[in-house]
């Protein structure tokens, strides 16, 4: 077999040889792959948000129909919906953070240096977060430096977020890609440790985005940079995920029995008919004539007529379903039941830490992964404020908003001698905000320190009392 090359054509070797060679992206091409990567996934980040703002999947089902196939308009057809999903989330991050997390530093003025970015304003910014992260497995908290100077903070939803991590592990940031749409554009951003680059996506291509200026590259803030990827990573448990998996079908089985127990009382109020010797009559037909004449016609001989019967709605077995699929829910959601009667009216301590234990299970990995994520906020709160502390000499206190037994826990507070006051403060039941009552307790002996005589006059007064004692 003799080989016949064209002229300009390579080496058949040579061909085979590139196109087995690794291709390499350019970062505009990088961008738009992950990019679209990210949009298949976005249904999967949002399920648990759709599902907190009450658009359950029951509501999606197909509509009923006829005989004939068709929409039945007449046909009972609800769409009854739960908020089981909510309340787990809402009861997760109000015990979590619900009272305000506390920080405290040994070194004088770091605290209320802190307290300007750790404010009530960042108290309820967290509790968002956290119901974000919930319900989308993450969420994600930019720090930035405004126009004027001021550090301030940017929260960008799930959906427009997508790290690139250094590891598997999945801790540190390479880069970080924000997309979004604004205005009918698609809007892109390219995060690296020292700059951003700004585009515009269009018909699968990134365009730089003069929006920003004559530069689309520009550094993290004026006149500088972090040194590092500027998105704090805020994770609801190890794995990323959103709490509706651990419970979406046992509210979907829920939704479903609520929606056709109503359909099935709407139908009870009206009547089955049985009709005998009408075989060759529509039933479609037969229901308008009784409708609109009130009347049917019998033969003769009677061999022809109508029976009823009556839907009965089975509300013992329905009740009793519900009431086992609730508790299945209460148990994978890992939730408190507070309609249980298993521990009485006023339960002791103990018999709290059963009724919260698979509650602390789930709260605990938010509140680890919580840690985390403060203490590298930390990190930025203190560069930028030149703060003369490490992020190691700061503790951070979550103060679980767990319901107590207040008669015993202040006994036991009161009994406590050995303890410091810092602890017997945030461990008090009374005690919402530990620092300010902390300040309140020293102003209080400051001024109780005053009111009494120094050691001096008190030695003068006795003195004066035995030089003038006649004796």
């Amino acid at each position: 077999m003799i080989n016949i090359y064209l002229p300009n054509e390579k080496p058949y070797g040579e061909r085979i040889t590139e196109s087995i060679k690794p291709r390499y992206e350019s970062q505009e091409e990088m961008i738009v792959r992950l990019i679209n990567d990210h949009k298949q996934n976005i249904e999967d980040i949002t399920i648990g948000q759709r599902y907190y703002d009450k658009k359950n999947d029951v509501l999606n089902l197909n509509p009923k129909l006829d005989v004939d196939g068709k929409v039945d308009p007449d046909k009972p057809d609800w769409r009854i919906t739960t908020n089981f999903h909510q309340n787990l989330v809402d009861q997760k991050v109000g015990y979590t953070v619900g009272n305000p997390v506390t920080l405290s530093c040994d070194k004088e003025g770091v605290v209320d240096e802190l307290h300007e970015v750790f404010n009530t304003r960042w108290d309820n910014k967290l509790i968002d977060i956290l119901t974000a992260a919930s319900n989308k497995g993450i969420e994600w908290l930019q720090p930035y430096i405004d126009e004027e100077g001021e550090f301030k903070l940017f929260r960008v939803p799930a959906e427009q977020a997508i790290p690139i991590w250094t590891d598997k592990e999945r801790e540190k940031l390479q880069a970080f890609i924000r997309y979004y749409k604004l205005n009918d554009e698609e809007k892109v951003e390219y995060w690296t440790d020292t700059e951003v680059t700004y585009y515009v996506k269009e018909y699968e291509q990134l365009i730089p985005d003069y929006y920003h200026g004559e530069n689309n590259v520009q550094p993290h803030f004026n006149g500088g940079n972090w040194g590092k990827v500027p998105f704090i990573p805020f994770k609801n448990n190890p794995e990323e995920i959103s709490d509706i998996h651990m419970y979406k079908t046992i509210v979907d089985a829920i939704d479903k029995r609520l929606s056709d127990t109503q359909n099935m009382f709407d139908e009870s109020t009206e009547l089955i008919y049985v009709l005998k010797g009408y075989e060759g009559e529509k039933l479609d037909q037969f229901m308008k004539n009784l409708k609109y004449y009130k009347a049917i016609n019998v033969d003769s001989e009677g061999n022809s007529g109508v029976d009823t019967i009556k839907v009965e709605v089975p509300m013992q077995s329905t009740k009793e379903y519900l009431e086992m699929m609730r508790a299945y829910l209460m148990e994978f959601g890992q939730a408190v039941d507070f309609q249980t009667d298993k521990f009485g009216n006023s339960p002791s301590g103990i018999a709290l830490k059963f009724l919260y234990g698979n509650l602390d299970l789930k709260a605990n990995k938010l509140r680890n992964k919580t840690h985390v994520a403060l203490q590298e906020l930390l990190e930025f709160v203190i560069q930028h404020f030149n703060l003369n502390v490490s992020v190691k000499d700061i503790e951070i206190t979550f103060n679980y908003n767990r319901m107590m037994n207040e008669l015993e826990q202040s006994q036991i507070g009161a009994q406590s001698q050995y303890l410091s006051k810092e602890t017997l403060v945030t461990n008090h039941p009374w005690v919402k905000d530990p620092h300010a009552e902390i300040e309140r307790i020293d102003a209080e002996q400051m001024e109780y320190n005053e009111q009494l005589p120094s050691i001096g006059e008190g030695l003068n007064g006795k003195q004066q009392s035995e030089d003038n004692d006649p004796r």
